[in-house]
């Protein structure tokens, strides 16, 4: 779909709040927040409440009627990339984070706690926030959105967000859904795209791409008219987000006469493809998704030709074989009389960790293993200081005391006197 933010004829599904911690979880809930739509009522759909200690970071995100900032007093300067800071910056304004966010989110539908996983404060106070929430009447509407390190981030950010991984694998199952993105993956497509580009214009493509991609899902289960026998509606959108484990998103479009119904290679190895690569991450062991839902729409001429029985069948045949364990797998048509090109969508949701996480353990184990190795060599600067013995004033110049035998204290104070003796301004007479 196109120009989703400027059409004011789309609808909502979920009204969905966001909760940023630490500097990139406040990046990704801020952008998903400052989205501004045509539709009545809805210019602003959704909330954010940013948390994090470093004063100088949250100056950075304007003031919104929609979007509360705090910082953590006490801990102006940051948490330094130390988890445990974050974490206890967190306990200690716990009561105030809680009485901002049961105001704040009142009526949300959905709550996504935002954080990137590697720095102090979003990965010191993931866990804390989360419990928070379920604490305070949040536990079937609440989720997690997290940012995965990139290879040359450091081994504390790896092994900060390995720390906080590992205790996620624990309790995934009682949790919502977890959404991953991979700051690698985003990382080497959009430098593919634009090898020029600085940093911080990644950086602000990165967070927009998420909440575009967030929105349209958002956007798409709620606006158009149902063609086929299904509709993946708002409440199955809210029951995917419930399902424990991973949630992974997918998106591809077709121009409109790039598609041959009676020819599969037009479009199907292009669809699989989009499921197994996915918007945000990829590397997921599809197989044992609990959930998969496809949202497919396309202009009213266009899907008339388009959708068919041979055309849906195929779609679900390659969904059944993607993911033969998923207890639910609707595929729903839609018509957009104001769309051009076909627009499909899938939801994945119930899965494991991505391979992204493999990656990540065998990055810091070789970063461990290589501190390991360089400890273990002798240091030449250090070896040549030790094998440095100074000569004796009375071995280099021989002694200045007419006794040979004289002891070099001796020696030296008859220097010393010596020197004495000397006009120091005699050189400018």
């Amino acid at each position: 779909m196109r120009n989703v933010l400027l059409r004011n004829d789309l609808s909502l599904s979920l009204k969905f709040g966001f909760l940023g911690l630490g500097m990139g979880g406040c990046s990704i809930a801020y952008e998903c927040a400052t989205i501004r739509t045509q539709i009545t009522n809805s210019h602003n759909p959704y909330t954010a409440l940013l948390i994090n200690t470093n004063e100088v970071d949250m100056r950075k995100f304007k003031e919104h009627s929609n979007v509360r900032k705090m910082q953590l007093s006490g801990f102006e300067k940051g948490a330094g990339r130390d988890i445990a800071i974050g974490e206890a910056a967190f306990k200690q304004h716990r009561d105030i984070i809680q009485r901002e966010a049961i105001e704040h989110f009142a009526d949300r539908d959905f709550v996504w706690v935002t954080g990137g996983l590697g720095g102090g404060t979003g990965t010191g106070s993931i866990l804390e926030a989360i419990r928070m929430l379920y604490a305070n009447g949040f536990k079937d509407r609440c989720g997690l959105m997290i940012t995965l390190p990139r290879d040359n981030e450091g081994t504390t950010v790896i092994e900060n967000a390995l720390d906080r991984l590992q205790m996620l694998a624990k309790a995934m199952n009682n949790l919502g859904c977890i959404l991953a993105v991979d700051n690698q993956k985003l990382y080497n497509d959009f430098i593919k795209e634009q090898p020029q580009a600085s940093i911080s214009e990644y950086l602000d493509y990165s967070n927009k791409y998420i909440a575009t991609a967030l929105h349209e899902i958002n956007v798409v289960t709620a606006s158009f008219n149902p063609i086929a026998g299904y509709h993946f509606d708002s409440s199955e959108l809210l029951n995917t987000l419930k399902t424990p484990g991973l949630i992974s998103i997918g998106k591809l479009e077709f121009a409109s006469n790039a598609i041959d119904t009676a020819n599969q290679a037009t479009f199907l190895p292009d669809f699989k493809r989009s499921i197994e690569r996915g918007t945000l991450s990829d590397g997921y062991n599809l197989g044992k998704a609990a959930r998969v839902a496809v949202s497919m729409v396309a202009h009213p001429g266009t899907a008339k030709r388009i959708f068919s029985m041979s055309f849906i069948n195929s779609i679900e045949t390659t969904i059944e074989g993607l993911s033969p364990m998923a207890t639910e797998k609707p595929v729903a048509a839609y018509e957009d009389p104001k769309g051009e090109d076909l627009s499909i969508y899938t939801i994945v949701a119930g899965l494991g960790f991505p391979n992204r996480v493999n990656q990540l353990v065998t990055k810091a184990k070789e970063a461990q293993e290589k501190a390991e190795d360089f400890l273990g060599q002798e240091d030449s600067a250090l070896s040549a200081l030790s094998g440095f013995t100074r000569k004796k004033q009375s071995e280099q110049t021989g002694s200045i005391s007419d006794d040979p035998f004289a002891a070099a204290s001796e020696v030296a104070s008859t220097k010393q006197i010596k020197n004495d003796d000397l006009d120091p301004f005699s050189i400018l007479k």
